[in-house]
């Protein structure tokens, strides 16, 4: 049971719960899509692989020290 400040929190797309932290989302043909969980993020892609687009994910890249 979720106790705190629901009505500030996006609902996860899947759940329902408040999506308290950032980093499981998808680009989706409806748009951004948020989700609580990685879990819920899954289970999600297994269902509508079809709908979701594919994300490109910049590469982190060491800066030399001089």
């Amino acid at each position: 049971m979720y106790i705190g400040n629901a009505k500030d929190k996006e609902p996860c797309l899947l759940c329902g719960q408040p999506v308290e932290i950032t980093g499981f989302s998808l680009t989706t043909d409806d748009g951004l899509q948020k989700f609580c969980c990685a879990g819920c993020l899954s289970i999600y892609q297994l269902f509508n692989a079809d709908k979701v687009k594919p994300t490109i994910t910049p590469l982190l890249t060491k800066t030399k020290k001089k």
